[in-house]
This record gives structure tokens, C-alpha cells and sequence, in this order.
């Protein structure tokens, strides 16, 4: 019976998405050493790997942030405004308000949760969409960001550098000179939040909350409530993000985590996170992010235009929206939610309003 059972979960892992998006990185590594090889320099080498992982440190917080959001059935756009907002205040608060760097950290990544909070406000009390009051307010983060960032007695708004041991430390203190620290916390991040969605009641309110609303509602469990406390998370993530953004360039730049906030949703629906929420895993998105960075880093060293990178993730992110679309219509039409006409049109099945 165990044998039998094993069996069943490994057919079903070869059938899954994480199975997939393994073998297409797999794929990527064989292909880039290859090609590395042909033009006499090392991919294949635990450098590489080391820097393909400090690659996604920056993403991962995002990612984790958007992933848990997505699997609800929301959305946050803000997330790279917010942890811009962090960077900026984390200088700013060093260099021309005189915080303890301490102080300073928990102060940006506390004002990061309480814009994730107004997310929140504006999507349960004043009702509305996901997109828009995210991308709104990733403007409106932006403005109080570059008001922040002027220094006192001039007018212009401008990058502020500064930088301290402690904040150096958290960016780039590494292991055996060699793993940063701050990648490991984004490992530890991602398995702890991982298990979180995977095995705690919580994650079985995320899923249920994100599959039929009515249906959590019916259970007992809050959607607006587990919606305030998902967007506070995600604007504490990005905090965080914010917060090693600055310690990596000891600049708190105006410009800081704008290409980041895409990789990380792109991760996200890459690795099965579904954009009409119920389904995904922490494990799907860390692999996507892995893709991802493995292709930018890969034509890095071949030396390809780094322009078809961005290409690259475009295209993946609309090859996983189409997947993704797919896979909500077999979902529907499997539960009678979706019935085909005579003439190829859907209509609502008997019953489903």
C-alpha cells in the first residue's frame, strides 16, 4: 500500500507544474554550458550558481509577498514602490535625520506594513479592484518617496548614499565568504512561508479564501480580514526587500526595485500560482525565480544582448497568463460552471447563478 501510494504521489509530481519548470532549468543550465564551452568560459560552476541565487534575493521577497496575494485571489502592484520607499527612508533616516540604523530599519519596514495596510482599506472599505488601488497607490508611495529623499534646505529630489556596517552586514555579509546572508534569509523565507500555505490552517484559509469566497464566508473565515493581513504582509516583505536593496548599494536610489516588481509576479504565475487565486505553492515560485535569473545570468556570460532577457520574461509571463487561462477553463468546465453551446459559445450550466 505504501509502495502504491509513493507511486501515485510521483506520477502526479511528473504531471505537475514544479516537475515542468524543473526540467525546463535543467534545460537552461545544459543549453548555457554548452554554449558557455563553445566560447571558452564556465557557466556550469558553483560561483555561477551562487550568483544566479544572488540574483532572486531582491525578487524572492517580492515574489513570497505577491505569491500568498495571488493564491487569495488579489493582486498588489505597489510592492516595488513600497520597498523603494523603504530604501529611500532607510538613507534618508541615516544620513539627515540621525537615526540609529536600527531604529531606522524597523522604522522604514513599519511604514512599508502600513502602506500594505492602506492597500487593504482601500480594497475592503472602499471596494475597490485589486489593480487599481495598488497601482494608484504605487504612485502616491513614489511621490512620498521622492518628498522623503530631498535633502533638508533644497527643493530637488535626489538618490541619498550613505552607508553603515550594520546595513552592509544585512546586504552583503556573506558565509564562508562566499553565500550571502541575506540569500539564505531569502531561502529561509520562502521555506517558511512555503510550509505555512502548504500545511497550516492559515494556508488552508489563503486557498480557500482565493477558491470561492462565498464558500470561506460560509466556513466561518473572514475574507476582508485575511486580505488586510495579506497586504500588511506584503508590504512587510517589501520593507524588508527595501531594507537589503539599500544595504547592497548604500544608496537609497529613486529608481531602486523598478525591474524587480514583474520578476516577481512573473515567478509567481510561472510556477503555478493561479492569477484567479486557489492554487500555487511557495516551492513553484523559488523554481520560477530560479528560471528566470538562470537565463539573465546565461546570457550575461555568453554575452547575449541583455535586451532579449527582458524579452524572455515577457514571453514567459504571457506563455504562463495562457496556461494559466486554460487551466481555469478546464477547472470551470469540470465542475459545470462552463458548458459549450451548439455553436461554440459558453454559457452558464443549469443552476450555477
Amino acid at each position: 500500500m505504501v509502495i502504491l501510494v509513493s507511486t501515485d504521489k510521483f506520477k502526479n509530481f511528473l504531471r505537475s507544474k514544479l516537475f515542468a519548470l524543473l526540467a525546463i532549468w535543467v534545460v537552461l543550465i545544459i543549453v548555457f554550458t554548452i554554449w558557455a564551452g563553445a566560447l571558452d568560459v564556465p557557466f556550469l560552476t558553483l560561483t555561477t550558481l551562487v550568483e544566479i541565487g544572488d540574483l532572486l534575493i531582491l525578487s524572492s521577497f517580492l515574489a513570497v509577498g505577491a505569491g500568498f496575494l495571488m493564491v487569495s485571489g488579489n493582486l498588489d502592484l505597489s510592492s516595488s514602490a513600497i520597498g523603494a520607499f523603504s530604501c529611500v527612508f532607510v538613507a534618508a533616516a541615516l544620513r539627515y535625520w540621525g537615526f540609529n540604523p536600527v531604529v531606522a530599519i524597523i522604522a522604514a519596514i513599519i511604514a512599508s506594513t502600513a502602506f500594505g495596510v492602506i492597500n487593504g482599506v482601500l480594497v475592503n472599505e472602499f471596494k475597490f479592484q485589486p489593480f487599481i488601488a495598488t497601482m494608484a497607490m504605487a504612485s502616491v508611495i513614489r511621490g512620498v518617496m521622492q518628498w522623503v529623499s530631498v535633502e533638508p534646505g533644497k527643493v530637488a529630489p535626489g538618490s541619498v548614499n550613505i552607508r553603515t556596517p550594520l546595513t552592509t552586514f544585512i546586504a552583503d555579509g556573506r558565509l564562508f565568504d562566499l553565500i550571502p546572508y541575506s540569500l539564505i534569509l531569502a531561502i529561509v523565507v520562502f521555506i517558511i512561508y512555503g510550509l505555512i500555505l502548504a500545511k497550516s490552517k492559515f494556508g488552508m484559509h489563503v486557498y480557500l479564501v482565493g477558491g470561492n469566497p462565498q464558500a470561506a464566508r460560509l466556513s466561518g473565515i473572514s475574507p476582508r480580514k485575511m486580505k488586510y493581513i495579506l497586504f500588511a504582509n506584503s508590504g512587510f516583505l517589501a520593507g524588508v526587500c527595501g531594507v537589503i536593496a539599500f544595504g547592497r548599494t548604500g544608496q537609497g536610489n529613486l529608481n531602486a526595485l523598478i525591474n524587480n516588481q514583474f520578476t516577481g509576479l512573473t515567478a509567481a504565475i510561472l510556477g503555478g500560482v493561479s492569477f484567479g487565486g486557489g492554487s500555487g505553492n511557495m516551492a513553484g515560485v523559488f523554481v520560477g525565480l530560479m528560471v528566470l535569473n538562470t537565463f539573465s545570468k546565461g546570457t550575461t556570460i555568453v554575452r547575449f544582448s541583455t535586451y532579449w532577457s527582458t524579452v524572455f520574461i515577457g514571453l514567459l509571463l504571457l506563455f504562463a497568463l495562457t496556461m494559466d487561462y486554460f487551466a481555469a477553463r478546464s477547472a470551470s468546465r469540470s465542475v459545470g460552471l462552463i458548458t459549450p453551446t451548439k455553436r461554440g459559445k459558453k454559457t452558464p450550466a443549469p443552476g450555477s447563478n
